[in-house]
């Protein structure tokens, strides 16, 4: 369980919680809210190790894994449809595979990684990777 014991975290002055004291359990969902600068991604940092508090307690058991989609991306000049499609491991190595062996001229083996492709559905993949980004308004 994630444990809060009496934390108190500022940035700067600004004072963000005091005294906060409580558990999330295993299994537990929690929603949190709050206004700009109200301290949730203070709060998130602190959950994900990068952030101490300025008093009080928290606590992770040392063998847990936090899953979190981090609030701001890095800039990239990836194209977002190739990072949708960089999600398909087995589409991805298809088609690195196929592009060595095209280098070496092997037809049989090319021909196969073709029929292979078309089974995952690598000639439909783009437009699904397009349709997904335009449902997430992109």
């Amino acid at each position: 369980m994630l444990s809060f014991d009496n934390v108190t975290l500022r940035r700067g002055p600004r004072l963000l919680f005091e005294r906060a004291t409580f558990q999330i359990h295993p299994g537990q969902k929690v929603g949190l809210t709050g206004a700009n600068g109200s301290g949730k991604s203070s709060l998130f940092a602190m959950i994900l190790g990068a952030l101490g508090s300025d008093e009080g307690t928290f606590k992770r058991p040392s063998g847990w894994t936090i899953a979190h989609v981090a609030q701001e991306t890095a800039a990239t000049t990836q194209l977002a449809i190739e990072h949708v499609l960089d999600g398909d491991a087995a589409l991805r190595r298809l088609q690195r595979e196929l592009a060595d062996t095209e280098r070496t001229g092997h037809g049989e083996r090319i021909a196969q990684l073709h029929a292979d492709l078309e089974h995952a559905g690598a000639y439909q993949a783009n437009s699904r990777a397009a349709s997904l980004l335009s449902g997430l308004g992109f």
